[in-house]
């Protein structure tokens, strides 16, 4: 009974093997951190160059791998994405993989052609293509950006940008954007990617975040700035927000990544000086659609808490609640400026919104048909919108008191 027993198990065994069948071996593969898009001069070609991680470099191989580069870099002339995978193999010896793909970066000038969205629509064929990958437009061409894009002390690609995203959602600057969003909203919806570029064109600006790539004017370090977005409409570009206008769209969506952000004002008291603040979310930023009048009536409440952080003019404000309930008013009203201003060029020039608000326009329509016939990005062209900032001064530092000078 015994024996029959362990010749049953052995039997059953033999099931199980053939689901390692199609295993591959670490070494025989070679894993795509990046993919850049360019155009291809003619016949709808376009220029795809993969960056290559080098998974030895600064790992126990160390002997091995020190004069190894961090990465390999392959440009190839092919119809799509795939044909340019299989190309690559002709002259690389480890099978190409994307299970690790973390962004896909194209050149502004290929992004404002059509040629963009078929590419990007038909990437996703790929079960290896991840739609979490994010999209990054660069003010050059991504071949150039990907060969240029060194960073001092992240030399694995794949860490550079596992880094970069945190940075991305922690500082507001940018506005990440996964293919899947680029694909979700398709129609006449705004879609906002990283907008980023290795050139200089550097200009000094009173306000810390209203800069675009580039422009940040920057002494040594890393050669790639990410500031600002590149504005896509029906899959292709069409324009830019700069940091300022970038995080006001992260402030007036319902959810955002994005929890805080340190931002600078104009103090009250004296205007040669600035106050820079954490600005943190309360809770979520309440919209209220009016789709029943003509024009619709858009309501925004953005409730935040302000941590002071540098008060650079020494001003008490801690003295009195008139000197903090005029500096709470004067933040309101940058804020709001700014939200007002930011709403004024998407009406008169982008003509659609980024801020998802077509999702709370749709809860007053009972079918999709309806709400399709509403035309929303016609509507919002006209619409009147509200927006209120309710802030609270949370604390003012550690010190609350500050030094005075003589």
């Amino acid at each position: 009974m015994k024996r029959r027993w362990i010749l049953f198990i052995l039997l059953s065994s033999i099931f199980l093997l053939p689901g390692c069948d199609d295993r591959q071996e670490l070494e025989r593969q070679a894993f795509i951190v990046a993919i850049g898009l360019d155009n291809g001069g003619k016949d709808n070609l376009v220029n795809v160059t993969f960056q290559i991680s080098n998974p030895q470099v600064n790992t126990s191989q160390v002997a091995d791998a020190s004069k190894e580069p961090p990465s390999d870099i392959v440009t190839v002339t092919a119809p799509d994405l795939f044909s340019a995978k299989e190309l690559v193999q002709s002259s690389h010896s480890r099978k190409i993989n994307f299970s690790h793909l973390q962004v896909v970066i194209t050149g502004e000038d290929f992004a404002k052609t059509d040629r963009f969205s078929h590419i990007i629509g038909s990437a996703i064929i790929d079960p290896e293509i991840r739609r979490l990958s994010y999209l990054i437009v660069s003010k050059e061409e991504a071949k150039d950006f990907i060969h240029a894009n060194k960073s001092k002390l992240e030399t694995r690609p794949h860490k550079y940008y596992d880094f970069m995203e945190q940075r991305w959602i922690s500082t507001g600057y940018v506005a990440p954007s996964h293919l899947n969003n680029v694909l979700q909203r398709s129609r006449d919806e705004l879609v906002l990617a990283i907008y980023a570029t290795t050139e200089r064109d550097e200009h000094v600006e009173m306000n810390e975040d209203s800069y675009l790539s580039g422009m940040v004017p920057q002494q040594s370090g890393d050669p790639a700035q990410m500031i600002g977005s590149a504005v896509l409409k029906n899959r292709k570009m069409i324009g830019t927000l700069n940091g300022t206008e970038t995080r006001m769209s992260l402030l007036l969506r319902s959810h955002s990544e994005t929890k805080s952000m340190i931002a600078s004002f104009t103090d009250p008291i004296n205007n040669d000086f600035r106050i820079s603040a954490r600005l943190l979310r309360k809770r979520h930023t309440k919209i209220r659609i009016n789709t029943n009048t003509d024009p619709a009536i858009i309501s925004v409440e953005v409730p935040l808490k302000i941590q002071v952080s540098s008060n650079p003019a020494l001003i008490d404000y801690t003295s009195t609640k008139e000197k903090q309930n005029k500096l709470t008013q004067s933040i309101e009203r940058q804020l709001q400026n700014e939200a007002m201003d930011l709403i004024k060029k998407l009406q008169e020039k982008y003509k659609s919104e980024p801020f998802i608000w077509h999702a709370e326009a749709r809860k007053n329509f009972w079918t999709m048909d309806q709400f399709q016939k509403y035309d929303w990005d016609k509507q919002f062209q006209k619409a009147k919108v509200d927006i209120k900032f309710d802030i609270t001064i949370e604390n003012f530092g550690e010190q609350l008191k500050p030094p005075s000078i003589r």
